[in-house]
C-alpha cells in the first residue's frame, strides 16, 4: 500500500514537472529566452523546487532504498521539512496567488497538480505512512534556513535580472519596504506551520505510546 501510494504520487508529480518544463520552455524561448535561461527561470520557482524534491525523494526511496540519498530522504525530520515546504506552497497559492492570474489548458493542469494535488497527497503520505518521532521544537527554526536562502537568492537575482518569481516579493510592483514586510510574514508562516507539524508529531507519538500501554 505504502509503495503503491509513493509510486502514484511520484509519477503524478513527474508528469506535471515534465509537462511544465516542456510548455514553459517553448513559451519562454518563443519570447526570446535561451533554453538555459528558460530552465533557470523555471528552477527559480519555490513551487518547482519543492515538487522536484518530492518526486525525486520518493523515486530514490523506491528504486534505490539502500543508497545514501534514500537514507537521507527517509529521515523523519527530512520528510517533515518537505511536508512543511509543500504545505506553504499550497497555502500561498490558495490564499494569495490563485486569484491573481488565470491559466488555461495544460498550464492550468500542471498548476493544479503542483499547488493542490501534490501538497494534499504529500501531507496524507506524511500523516499515514511516516513513523512519528518526537521532533524537537527547535527544528521549526532549523527549517527556516532553506526558505531564507531562497529569499536571498531571488532578491539578488531579481535585482540583477529584473525577474521575480512571485509578485508579493517583486520590486517592480511594490516597494522594498513592503517586500521586507512580506518576506518576514512569509518566514513567520514557515515557522508557524513548522511548529504545527511538530505539535502533530508529538501528539501522535503520545497517542501511539498510550495505545501500546493500553493494549499490553
Amino acid at each position: 500500500m505504502k509503495a503503491s501510494y509513493m509510486a502514484f504520487l511520484a509519477i503524478t508529480v513527474w508528469f506535471a514537472l515534465g509537462l511544465q518544463f516542456y510548455i514553459s520552455t517553448v513559451k519562454y524561448m518563443a519570447d526570446g529566452r535561451t533554453f538555459g535561461g528558460a530552465i533557470v527561470q523555471l528552477l527559480s520557482y519555490f513551487t518547482i523546487q519543492n515538487n522536484i524534491l518530492i518526486a525525486l525523494s520518493l523515486t530514490v526511496i523506491l528504486l534505490w532504498p539502500a543508497s545514501v540519498w534514500a537514507k537521507f530522504f527517509s529521515k523523519f525530520e527530512t520528510l517533515t521539512a518537505m511536508v512543511l515546504y509543500i504545505t506553504i506552497v499550497g497555502l500561498v497559492y490558495q490564499l494569495i496567488l490563485r486569484q491573481q492570474g488565470t491559466k488555461y489548458g495544460l498550464f492550468k493542469l500542471a498548476d493544479e497538480i503542483f499547488h493542490s494535488v501534490s501538497p494534499v497527497l504529500f501531507i496524507l503520505f506524511w500523516l499515514f505512512f511516516v513513523p512519528k518521532g518526537n521532533l524537537q521544537w527547535s527544528k521549526a527554526f532549523t527549517w527556516l534556513i532553506y526558505p531564507l536562502i531562497y529569499l536571498i537568492y531571488i532578491l539578488i537575482r531579481g535585482a540583477v535580472s529584473g525577474f521575480y518569481p512571485y509578485n508579493f516579493i517583486d520590486a517592480n510592483l511594490i516597494s522594498y519596504q513592503q517586500m521586507a514586510i512580506n518576506a518576514v510574514l512569509l518566514l513567520f508562516a514557515f515557522l508557524a506551520v513548522g511548529t504545527f507539524f511538530i505539535a502533530i508529531d508529538r501528539f501522535l507519538k503520545k497517542e501511539i505510546i498510550l495505545h501500546h500501554h493500553i493494549k499490553y
